[in-house]
């Protein structure tokens, strides 16, 4: 039986060096039709450079203990090129042990909870996300083939779409035993090859495309407040395959101190922004075969103007407040009510009006520039304070007084107080009409007037008394003496 096998492979070595020789003996044709075929499939053609060639998830478990995830990359970030219009985008999912297969498509509403695929025509990048089958007891993999078909923007004469394609794989590890199956992936610039994993051992070989990419190419921020940008790495495993730590200085600008670090496959950069200017970062990434890929980007400083935000509103007095938003588009102002926005702007004013209900709760404005707060600050919803005797005036009669009362109100006509007379030489108390107004110049107005006449009941006795305003919600405020 061995010898059989072992003529079997003889066969198979020799089978592969004969059709090694026939492609090297065919002809290098270049005549004028090869070259337009060539340049035809070329402008037909989209480019696929996803960033990663495998995800992996690490997963311990046992029969009857929970499951736990050690690690997981749950997103790949495909770049594709040109830019399109009418792309469509679809995955299929193999499992390479039992053949089953799963579609997705990016234009269902309703994708699978295993994957999901995600178009950003701005960014130019498909966002690919798996979470892996937390049910299965075995290690799994997963070959993704995934095909994008569009229209090439540039393209404004000849309509026919343009298609592409690329595969990776994802890989679930339960209990550090790895999947033995071998899958080869095919592709132009991205192929790996996953060898037989019963050593626990993968093999992947480097994609000749190595680029990095910022998430963000200009970020703007008040002076001295903390900043952060992700560099995307593709076409190589930070961790493993670059010769060290990607640098990051400032080229151009007043200098930043930076912070940086790998999050699984991406660099984190953080600093904060200089007094004034604009500063320009570059960052070099190096491949273990000596190739650079670097990019820039802009960290600029805006300068702000402190808002004024009042500390007490009360229910139902309308609230009007100017962030003092700076021209810049990521500027934004809320007003919230623990995690609930209740009012939200990215320009102009910010309008609030307060219910009952929200007595007693604590509001936070906050502005944000470029999703860093810039400002916060609280603001009471507080009931409204009870009525309070501010004055007694004497008239040109010996024998009225009046008196002020200032009382609380969304409204001047509701809530309106009135005045009782705990003790003293009073014959009666009225309203005086004419005299209801604003008690101050407080914008919105909550506070306001009410004048009452009080007459003396004995001219032969002082006209002393003690006096307390009650308003429309039964508060009362303090007793005010009149000797």
């Amino acid at each position: 039986m061995a010898k059989a096998v072992r003529r079997r492979k003889s066969v198979e070595i020799y089978f592969v060096l004969y059709l090694v020789a026939l492609v090297l003996l065919m002809p290098d044709r270049k005549d004028v039709t090869a070259d337009a075929v060539k340049d035809a499939a070329a402008d037909s053609r989209i480019e696929l450079f996803p960033e990663k060639i495998r995800l992996e998830c690490a997963i311990e478990r046992d029969s009857m203990g929970p499951v736990i995830i050690r690690s997981a990359d749950s997103i790949n970030v495909i770049r594709y090129s040109p830019a399109l219009n009418a792309m469509r985008v679809r995955a299929t999912i193999e499992d390479v042990a039992t053949g089953q297969v799963l579609s997705i498509d990016d234009s269902l509403p309703q994708q699978s909870a295993f994957a999901s695929l995600q178009v950003s025509p701005d960014r130019g990048v498909i966002v690919f996300r798996w979470s892996p089958i937390l049910a299965s007891m075995s290690s799994k993999t997963f070959r993704v083939t995934l095909d994008v078909r569009g229209i090439p923007a540039a393209d404004v004469e000849d309509q026919a779409p343009a298609l592409g394609q690329t595969q990776f794989v994802l890989t679930t590890i339960v209990n550090n035993q790895a999947p033995p199956q071998v899958i080869v992936l095919g592709g132009r610039t991205d192929t790996v090859v996953v060898r037989d994993t019963s050593a626990a051992q993968f093999g992947e070989q480097l994609s000749s495309e190595f680029w990095i990419e910022p998430a963000r190419t200009m970020i703007v921020s008040a002076a001295g407040k903390e900043w952060s940008n992700r560099i995307t790495i593709g076409g190589a495993d930070p961790v493993r395959d670059l010769q060290s730590l990607p640098v990051v200085r400032v080229i151009s600008g007043a200098p930043i101190e930076i912070t940086r670090y790998l999050e699984q496959r991406t660099l984190i950069i953080r600093g904060k922004a200089p007094v004034n200017g604009s500063s320009v970062l570059e960052v070099v990434a190096v491949r273990s075969d000596g190739k650079q890929a670097r990019q820039s980007f802009t960290v600029q400083t805006i300068t702000t103007a402190i808002p004024r935000i009042p500390e007490t509103v009360y229910p139902g007095v309308e609230v009007i407040v100017d962030p003092l938003l700076p021209s810049v588009e990521s500027a934004r102002a809320v007003i919230r009510d623990g995690a609930r926005e209740i009012a939200a702007t990215s320009t102009g004013v910010l309008r609030l009006r307060p219910t009952a209900a929200d007595t007693g709760k604590v509001l936070v404005f906050e502005r944000s520039i470029d999703g860093q707060i810039d400002i916060a600050s609280n603001m009471y919803v507080r009931s409204f304070p009870p009525p309070v005797v501010r004055e007694v005036r004497r008239g040109s009669d010996a024998n009225v007084k009046t008196v002020t009362v200032q009382f609380y109100s969304a409204d001047r006509t509701t809530n309106r107080p009135t005045l009782k007379v705990i003790d003293g030489n009073v014959a009666g108390v009225r309203k005086l009409a004419g005299y209801l107004r604003q008690a101050d110049t407080q914008k919105p107005p909550v506070s306001w007037i009410e004048v009452f006449e009080v007459t003396r009941k004995d001219a032969s006795k002082p006209f002393s008394f003690r006096v307390q305003a009650s308003d429309d919600r039964g508060r009362s405020g303090g007793i005010f003496s009149e000797d």
